[in-house]
This record gives structure tokens, C-alpha cells and sequence, in this order.
């Protein structure tokens, strides 16, 4: 079995990352569906998008920052390979979630 090359940090916000692109579409989807909640994001900043990338980001890096010191200080139990399926698998899930919600629009 192959030691990973892998830190904690990368692991925690690989994972973190992967969390946070799902998290996103699905905002994405409930925003554009909810009148009440697009009025509050577009309320708390200047514009929604704004709203949506600070929560984005704000997710990102405290989920990334709490996986990074789990294990330990290891970050999260996963091999390399398993990061990279993880993340490639969240980017594609997250686009198939957006893309098909704007195609059922149509």
C-alpha cells in the first residue's frame, strides 16, 4: 500500500472543496426557487451572486480548516487517488445539478 503525498491541509480542503461545490449548485437550485431567500442574499450584499460567493467561500474554509486538524493533525482518512476521484466526482456532480435544473426550466 502506497503512503499518501498528501497533508492534512490539502486532504481537509480537498475534501472541503468537494463539499462546498455541492453545497453550491444546490444553492443555486434553492435560491432560484425560493422568491423569499433570493431577497434576503440579494439584501445582505449588492447583489446575490456576491451573497452566494461569500457563503461559498465562508463554508470553504471553515470546513477546510476543521478537516485539516481532524485524525489528529492527518486530515481526513483517504488515500490520494480517493481525493482526486472525490473532487473530480463533486465538479461533475455539482454541474449535472445545476445543468439539469436549468434544462427542466426550459
Amino acid at each position: 500500500m502506497n503512503s499518501s503525498q498528501l497533508n492534512g491541509s490539502t486532504k481537509g480542503f480537498g475534501i472541503s472543496l468537494a463539499v462546498s461545490v455541492v453545497f453550491s449548485a444546490l444553492l443555486v437550485v434553492v435560491k432560484e426557487t425560493n422568491e423569499g431567500l433570493m431577497k434576503l442574499m440579494k439584501t445582505v450584499t449588492v447583489h446575490h451572486w456576491v451573497t452566494h460567493s461569500l457563503v461559498f467561500v465562508g463554508l470553504f474554509l471553515v470546513l477546510g480548516f476543521v478537516l485539516s486538524k481532524s485524525n489528529d493533525g492527518k486530515g481526513v482518512n483517504v488515500s490520494d487517488e480517493g481525493l482526486l476521484k472525490t473532487v473530480i466526482g463533486s465538479n461533475v456532480l455539482g454541474a449535472a445539478i445545476i445543468a439539469a435544473f436549468y434544462l427542466a426550466e426550459l
